[in-house]
């Protein structure tokens, strides 16, 4: 099988976080944070780390060329967002635009990846229709579904109706202003409503706390590659209010599709609040659905497979 190497960005994030639960299943896999391979190329050089290792892969697309630019060899690397290769990440509505492709990225970096594994099917479809001579293939995503799993007590009947936001509210793609902050503003003098809301706050290790304490999920971007949140809050039986982005619709149970809504209208979002507020028995049945759903599908074991053929070849 010869030496393998993935690189990723930094260990605290989801990325390198990955990169550690893939180790786990091809325990001979070396890693490499991106400082660390800064530090590695003050001393050797790229064509040193291509001759060490048979097969190099990158955790994004964005490590990819980063590494490419640097003459390192990438072999494989998993896709999973639409930011470096579009020229509208910021804005492009996953659901309904039509996606425009950054020329250069294509010419410069794409032609020097071997494979390239794309983590929803909408994203490989992309990346195959706008590199023809690429190899892609979709592989899915994954959540730790014993970390993150659904609380046993459940919420008191007259608590409030507890609705949460987790991400980057600097990013212009997660449409924080523009429709979560609507939405919050709307309920604002509702005290049958609150809403509560992460960026940062909690390590990955805490965050089934978060999610444990909400009735409902937002999700508001206008694109994911996945959507971690997502799958985290279904595997805490959570039901999530999700732009049809990522992983939403495909990792949701059938009885959750109705609320994976095509449109960025906080008046869409704001009216299925305000149905499924009295209704929360029933929506807790629907996360706790959804929760089987990743129990047989999305599972760290069922992923694992397809990322280790793609990447690896193994």
């Amino acid at each position: 099988m010869g030496r393998h190497l993935l690189i990723y960005d930094v260990p605290w994030w989801i990325l390198g976080k990955n990169a550690k639960v893939i180790q786990q299943y091809h325990p001979s896999l070396d890693l490499m944070s991106m400082s660390e391979l800064d530090l590695y190329l003050e001393h050797k050089s790229s064509g040193e780390l291509n001759h060490q290792y048979d097969h190099i892969s990158a955790m994004c697309l964005g490590i990819a060329a980063y590494c490419v630019f640097k003459n390192i060899r990438i072999d494989s690397a998993a896709a999973v967002s639409y930011y470096y290769f579009s020229k509208h990440y910021e804005t492009y509505r996953e659901w309904k635009d039509e996606l425009v492709p950054d020329p250069d990225f294509l010419r410069l970096v794409i032609p020097r990846i071997g494979k390239l594994g794309a983590i929803n099917r909408r994203l490989a479809s992309i990346l195959q229709a706008i590199a023809p001579n690429a190899s892609v293939e979709y592989i899915g995503h994954f959540v730790d579904d014993k970390l993150f799993q659904p609380l046993l007590i459940a919420r008191i009947d007259n608590a409030p109706f507890v609705i949460g936001w987790a991400g980057d509210p600097s990013k212009t793609s997660k449409n924080y202003n523009t429709l979560y902050m609507r939405i919050k503003e709307h309920f604002k003098s509702d005290k049958g409503i609150a809403f509560i809301e992460t960026s940062g706050a909690h390590t990955y290790e805490s965050m089934p706390g978060f999610y444990h304490k909400l009735n409902l999920l937002l999700n508001t971007g206008a694109n994911e590659g996945s959507g971690a949140t997502v799958l985290e809050a279904y595997a805490c039986g959570v039901p999530v209010l999700s732009t049809n982005v990522g992983n939403a619709k495909d990792a949701a149970h059938p009885a959750a599709h109705g609320l994976i809504l095509d449109s960025d209208s906080p008046e869409d979002f704001i009216h299925k609040i305000n149905h499924w507020r009295s209704r929360t028995d029933e929506l807790r049945e629907i996360g706790l659905r959804c929760r089987s759903n990743i129990e047989s599908g999305w599972r760290i074991d069922h992923a694992m497979s397809r990322w280790l053929r793609v990447l690896f070849q193994i």
